[in-house]
């Protein structure tokens, strides 16, 4: 019981509800559990662009309201692009109460092709995800790409682009071939013959043109830190008839 401004006695909840709010907004988050305790913070930033980024979102995140603009953080795996964007999403359900979803591509295909399998609206996997205040859709640009897909993606981003809800995404595909090729040429390890679509080849104009306004492309760059974690322990991949070992 607090006292109002007319001195009156008014009940008003108390924090530890507050706190069962968010824990539920965090865990209804879907963030995989890998990142779960992942935070900005915990990024180790050993190149310039990870720096830059990581303290984008540091401010981003503070200052965040509404309907603002995202970010799509592009670059070679491992780099930190999902680990960035997941540690967002645990401050602003657990420190904002702000609702949030996560969701791979590749497994939102897999979760829409089983529910119609099993004879559910698609609507069941694609509503809370247009529903979510934030979106972070990760790995895009992978997969088939197919014409399904693709009619799948622009469903649900050009819904979340008419009702003016944030967007983050990450893809390992640059954005455009125009100045871009030359940038990914420049980042730690790559391969000139691993990647030569750009993401907008891969989602067409019409979703790419969505993403330009609904988001600021981000170049992370970095040593592969799932590559590096070998090398600490004196290990090193070799392609085998039987698998990598």
């Amino acid at each position: 019981m607090v006292r109002d401004d007319g001195d009156r006695k008014v009940a008003v909840q108390c924090d530890c509800a507050h706190l069962g709010q968010r824990i539920a907004l965090f865990n209804a988050c879907a963030i995989p559990g890998k990142f779960a305790g992942r935070w900005i913070e915990d990024l180790n930033d050993q190149h310039r662009s990870q720096k830059e980024v990581k303290y984008a979102l540091l401010k981003y995140r503070d200052e965040y309201k509404l309907g603002d603009s995202g970010f799509l953080l592009w670059g070679e795996p491992g780099v930190g692009k999902t680990h960035l964007l997941c540690g967002l999403l645990g401050y602003l359900t657990l420190e904002r109460g702000i609702a949030a979803r996560f969701v791979d591509i590749m497994h939102l295909m897999m979760d829409l092709k089983k529910a119609y399998s099993e004879h559910r609206w698609d609507t069941e996997v694609v509503a809370p995800l247009i529903a979510a205040d934030v979106l972070v859709i990760d790995e895009l640009g992978k997969g088939k790409c197919s014409e399904w897909e693709l009619a799948i993606l622009d469903q649900l981003i050009s819904t979340r682009y008419n009702a003016g809800k944030t967007l983050h995404c990450t893809s390992n595909y640059p954005p455009e071939s125009t100045g871009s090729q030359v940038s990914m040429e420049s980042a730690v390890g790559y391969d000139p013959t691993a990647r030569t679509e750009t993401l907008k080849e891969r989602v067409g104009d019409r979703i790419f043109s969505r993403l330009n306004e609904m988001c600021t492309f981000f170049h992370v760059e970095g040593e592969d830190w799932r590559r590096k974690g070998l090398k600490k322990f004196g290990l090193k991949r070799k392609q085998t008839t039987g698998g990598v070992q």
